[in-house]
């Protein structure tokens, strides 16, 4: 039966290329959107991982035990079925989301570059307030987060700029200016890899989204390669040594010196092997209800609960992946180790198959809500980037603590929302710039309304003008 369940695993994962590939190569769909980075998290963390732990015993730690491998291997793989089915169907069909979608404010019109550049550089001094200068005890938990995703987007807006003309040195070292200023803002204080994913990602998201999405494919992935190499290179050094964040405290050059000696093959191995989390999510479906009584709908209350300090609600549940690991005997761990218990791992133990296709059902709306969001506007930087500016907390939603992780991508979104819209405020009030910078082409806008999901890089035209180009170029200079 392991042999059935992980040969279904590759299909699944398979499957999920081919959803997040084949659309796009036809020019029928996004490469980069909120359910594809969700897609490529859950692949990770928990289809991969699935196949790894369940061919590999060696895997993952010894004290984690899977009593009946056959049993629980095609328990996890209908339950991945499930999960995928019920997601994929409730997102496409977007059940009010989608008209919430519509009913919210956005943004209209392009704007100057010396204002996006204005925006960029005002968005790294709010972000550096908000992480260092606001010392209010809880507070700061929540502006901490709100700071590193305004660096994202301060990231991301100047890929938007400079992606439109890369060869001009002038504009790629602003933009390389911005990028270092934001990773210095985002990781200061902060040992660990998230802060990095953040502005990565954001600035990979909005490259795609001022240039890359209107390119064929084989441009892109050339484009993508290149320019996600130091990203990739980095998270995957932090994540080589992140097991030494919480058992010392070390001066930034240290750190720094730390994580250039990283390995980053062992890094990326890590990265791609789900850090365990398949198979933490096997040993909680066997151990709910036998062992222990179900955390009925957990993830929902503490989602909820997260913000709210424990001085005041001192019965405030714990998160699974603080229990989970000692639940299972593990030992010889720093204080606030944690675990991903994965998607299925929080279903599982929380009421089990129903509870899994409850959260299939909400994640599925919850995420079509931000991407019908983006294709309102897929061209106005200040609606596509702040979508983007948590996609590190996206990204490990499905490997968990999953409320820790969601909540912390809805903060960063809305918070970096709501920030935009002050700094322009502040901007507008002081004369930096005027009501016309946000005024232009409002037909666009209104199409592309009504269009949506289908301006996307179309094969068909690929050489469309080429014919005129050349015989412009080979009449005679007059």
């Amino acid at each position: 039966m392991v042999q059935i369940a992980v040969f279904g695993l590759w299909i699944v994962v398979a499957f999920n290329v081919a959803i997040i590939l084949v659309p796009y190569l036809r020019g029928t769909g996004d490469l980069l959107n909120i359910r594809n980075f969700f897609l490529l998290g859950f692949t990770i963390y928990q289809v991969t991982s699935g196949i790894i732990s369940l061919t590999d015993p060696n895997s993952f730690t010894t004290e984690l035990t899977l009593g009946q491998k056959d049993a629980i291997a095609a328990q996890f793989l209908i339950w991945i079925i499930t999960f995928e089915v019920v997601f994929l169907a409730f997102y496409r069909w977007g059940f009010g989301v989608k008209k919430l979608a519509q009913w919210t404010p956005i943004i209209k019109g392009r704007t100057r570059e010396p204002v996006l550049w204005t925006f960029a550089f005002t968005l790294l001094g709010v972000a550096a307030l908000m992480r260092f200068s606001v010392n209010i005890p809880y507070v700061a938990v929540i502006t901490t987060h709100v700071g590193t995703s305004i660096a994202a987007v301060a990231a991301g807006m100047g890929a938007w700029i400079w992606v439109k003309r890369p060869l001009n040195p002038a504009a790629a070292f602003v933009m390389f200016t911005v990028l270092i200023l934001a990773i210095a803002i985002g990781t200061f204080g902060i040992f660990g890899r998230r802060p990095i994913v953040a502005i990565s990602c954001c600035l990979v998201w909005g490259t795609y989204y001022a240039k890359w999405r209107g390119l064929p494919p084989t441009k892109v992935v050339v484009q993508a390669v290149l320019i996600s190499i130091i990203p990739v290179v980095l998270v995957a050094k932090f994540t080589a040594v992140r097991g030494q964040e919480i058992r010392e405290s070390a001066s930034p050059l240290a750190t720094l010196t730390r994580v250039a000696g990283g390995s980053t093959y062992k890094g990326m191995q890590d990265l791609l092997s789900g850090q365990e989390c398949a198979a933490w999510s096997m040993h909680l479906m066997e151990m709910y209800p036998e062992s222990y009584e179900y955390r009925p709908l957990h993830t929902i209350r503490y989602y909820f609960e997260l913000p709210i300090p424990r001085a005041i609600y001192p019965n405030k549940p714990n998160a699974l992946a603080e229990i989970a690991w000692r639940d299972a005997g593990v030992t010889g761990m720093p204080t606030g180790y944690t675990i991903g218990p994965g998607m299925l791992g929080h279903a599982g133990s929380e009421g089990g198959y129903p509870v899994l296709i409850l959260y299939a059902v909400i994640f599925g709306l919850f995420l079509r809500y931000f991407d019908a969001v983006v294709m309102r506007a897929p061209t106005q930087p200040f609606v596509v980037l702040p979508i983007g500016a948590s996609l590190g907390n996206l990204l490990g939603i499905p490997r968990g603590e999953v409320p820790n992780f969601a909540f912390e991508f809805t903060v960063g979104v809305v918070g970096a929302f709501v920030m935009l819209i002050v700094v322009a405020y502040a901007l507008k009030l002081i004369g930096f710039i005027s009501a016309e910078d946000f005024d232009e082409s409002e037909e666009e806008f209104e199409y592309l309304e009504d269009h949506h999901g289908h301006d996307v890089y179309d094969p068909q035209y690929a050489s469309y003008g080429q014919d005129y180009n050349q015989e412009t170029n080979d009449q005679p200079a007059s």
